[in-house]
């Protein structure tokens, strides 16, 4: 029967192939379907291949992994960041409410007695000019007791125990001269009355202060008793200060809310001077 269907196939002219032949030309290129379309590379910042028109899971997760991260390419390219400026200088921030960076400790010296060394810190203008201060007064009276130092800031500043300021570098308090050396002073600050003060020796010892008032980082104003003030104001009127210069020193007598002078009126000072000092023009963030 083979021969026979062999015979016929001869016959018509038509090729024959063997079964080997014919396996091979079934599976070499076989033709794509019409349906299928070729594939795209999606657009964005990954190589994530979607082929358009699939659907499943798949290729729901793809897009959506897509969409995510050429969300984020986009809001990347305007993320900006702002440099933080450094502050310059070594007073931060306001006496009540700042610190002390870079601090300047005052050295021990002639003529002064520090109480706290662990609370003498300052900026470098607060404590030349408190040198000055003193070496002036002393200067004019050499004969005076050492004269008392209480505290300026703890070294990197911030809030000190018994002060609602000195947090910033820019605050000393500094003890009266007296006519004799009280007992317990230097070590502790002594109140003042008319029958113990020696106002010409503390006069000068503010005058001393104040002359510093117009340079960089001087005196801004200090802190004395209404009634310790007037003591000494009656003693440099009666010692023939002008009207005119006392009443650029001293508040009194214009009332303890007034805003006349340099020196003004704070409770709980009638035995020290409380000084505090402006903002030296290198401290960026003093206040």
């Amino acid at each position: 029967m083979r021969a026979l269907v062999v015979g016929l196939v001869v016959a018509v002219g038509l090729p024959v192939l063997s079964p080997s032949a014919a396996d091979a030309a079934a599976h070499r290129d076989p033709a794509k379907p019409s349906h299928q379309k070729s594939q795209k590379r999606a657009k964005g910042p990954t190589s994530l291949k979607i082929t358009k028109g699939a659907t499943g899971p798949k290729a729901a997760k793809a897009k959506t992994r897509a969409a995510r991260i050429s969300a984020v390419g986009v809001g990347r390219e305007h993320e900006r960041v702002e440099p933080r400026e450094l502050a310059r200088g070594q007073s931060v921030g306001a006496p009540w409410a700042g610190r002390l960076q870079h601090p300047t400790q005052l050295p021990p010296g002639d003529g002064y007695y520090i109480r706290r060394p662990g609370r003498s810190f300052g900026t470098e203008t607060t404590v030349e000019l408190i040198e000055r201060a003193i070496g002036d007064t002393l200067e004019g009276f050499p004969d005076a007791h050492v004269l008392a130092i209480g505290d300026l800031s703890a070294e990197s500043g911030g809030p000190i125990s018994e002060h609602r300021s000195h947090q910033s570098g820019r605050d000393v308090d500094i003890g009266l001269i007296y006519h004799e050396q009280p007992a317990g002073y230097p070590a502790s600050f002594v109140h003042a009355g008319t029958d113990n003060l020696d106002c010409a020796a503390t006069f000068k010892l503010i005058e001393s202060f104040l002359g510093s008032a117009s340079d960089d980082g001087g005196v801004q104003m200090i802190f004395l008793d209404f009634e310790v003030q007037g003591i000494l104001y009656a003693w440099a009127e009666e010692h023939g200060v002008s009207e005119r210069r006392l009443g650029r020193i001293f508040q009194y007598p214009h009332g303890r809310g007034s805003g006349e002078g340099l020196v003004r009126h704070e409770p709980n000072h009638d035995n020290h001077l409380h000084v505090r000092f402006q903002c030296p023009n290198d401290d960026s963030a003093c206040r």
